[in-house]
């Protein structure tokens, strides 16, 4: 494969491949969210196919978080602002949205609870200060920045995503005794169930990989016979990993099974899955054309704001139906509700969008 690299770049468009990845990745997304938050409502839930489906297959397998931030990476190297600087400065930013995010998912309805009730519970905590995949971003950003800041390339910042990984996997569940110290530390490691999600030492190699992958694929020229290869490469390991879960069980290389401390093995599985779709997308536009497709890609370009609304809703509808109504929420309500929700997350991204353009056409 390295043999059809070039010295120069000579592949730098957009990845519409890459796109509809993301755009995969958003759909199952949403049904998994709305699975997982939902259809905890009623007694037995662990135990159901349908949640298993929306929670496991959806959430854990099928590109998800690691194929967002695989994409990420590749979108580092493809970016016009790349100075150190402008990751920082974008870092904070994105960082900081998580926690505005955090307010108006879950955060407002336990501060409402806490008043009502005179007593603010530890869950006030993870609500409001709980790390997610946005978190994450902005962590993910801040370090790139500084990585680059000490003139390190994708090749050094990759070794380095390696040693972070190998020691997130073996740094898992633990608990400092502080609950509040549980949700800042479990930014950077994983700490317990309710206070860590994509810890940075267990997540950052998906960046880096796509790092790499982005200055790789901007120096092959024959994009057909690479991407042969990398979906048979890619298709012959996902298939041995995905024979392998179903024998030892899921997450079957990750201590304890968690997903959220993915081990470095576990890693290598699913961004195997993440590049042999990346792959089959590519032939499946060849075939058909970037036209065929335009919703996908819009979808992708309005990643971050259809992830804001879809956990709103959700959150309202979890808050207010699930837990003040005790409404026990069935499947074929929540899968309907789940498909509705990709279309009206999807309008109203491009609405915000639209609107934001015409406030600020320079952007």
């Amino acid at each position: 494969m390295f043999s059809l690299m070039k010295k120069e770049e000579v592949n730098t468009s957009r990845l519409y491949n890459l796109d509809l990845l993301k755009a995969l990745a958003i759909i199952s997304m949403i049904l998994c969210h709305s699975v997982l938050m939902l259809g905890v409502h009623h007694n037995g839930y662990e135990n159901d196919f349908l949640y298993w489906f929306g929670d496991v297959l959806l959430g854990d397998y099928i590109a998800v978080a690691h194929a967002f931030m695989f994409a990420m990476g590749v979108g580092f190297v493809f970016t016009k602002n790349n100075s150190p600087a402008d990751y920082i400065k974008r870092g904070i930013k994105t960082f900081l949205l998580g926690y505005v995010l955090n307010f108006f998912r879950y955060g407002i309805y336990a501060l409402i609870e806490g008043m009502i009730s005179g007593e603010f519970a530890e869950q006030t905590l993870e609500a409001l200060f709980g790390p997610d995949i946005l978190q994450f971003a902005g962590l993910a950003m801040i370090i790139t920045g500084v990585f680059k800041k000490l003139g390190l390339n994708e090749i050094h910042i990759l070794f380095i995503s390696i040693i972070m990984s190998v020691a997130g996997s073996f740094l898992v569940l633990k608990d400092t005794g502080n609950y509040a110290c549980n949700l800042l530390l479990g930014n950077i490691i994983t700490t317990t169930h309710d206070t860590s999600c994509f810890a940075l030492l267990n997540w950052y190699v998906f960046v880096a990989i796509g790092m790499v992958f982005g200055i790789i694929i901007r120096r092959v020229e024959n994009t057909n016979s690479f991407y042969k290869k990398l979906l048979l490469i890619t298709g012959i390991i996902s298939l041995i990993y995905i024979a392998l879960t179903f024998k030892f069980g899921t997450l079957f290389l990750t201590k304890h099974n968690f997903y959220y401390a993915v081990s470095t093995a576990e890693a290598l599985g699913l961004l195997c899955t993440d590049l042999f779709l990346l792959s089959a997308f590519y032939f499946i536009i060849k075939k058909f054309g970037v036209s065929k497709f335009h919703t996908g890609i819009e979808m992708s370009r309005n990643l971050t704001v259809i992830y804001f609304i879809q956990w709103c809703v959700i959150g309202f509808t979890d808050s207010v139906f699930g837990y003040v109504l005790e409404y026990s929420f069935p499947y074929y309500v929540i899968y309907p509700f789940g498909v509705a929700l990709i279309f009206a997350s999807f309008y109203l991204a491009r609405l915000w969008t639209k609107r934001k353009n015409r406030k600020n056409p320079e952007t």
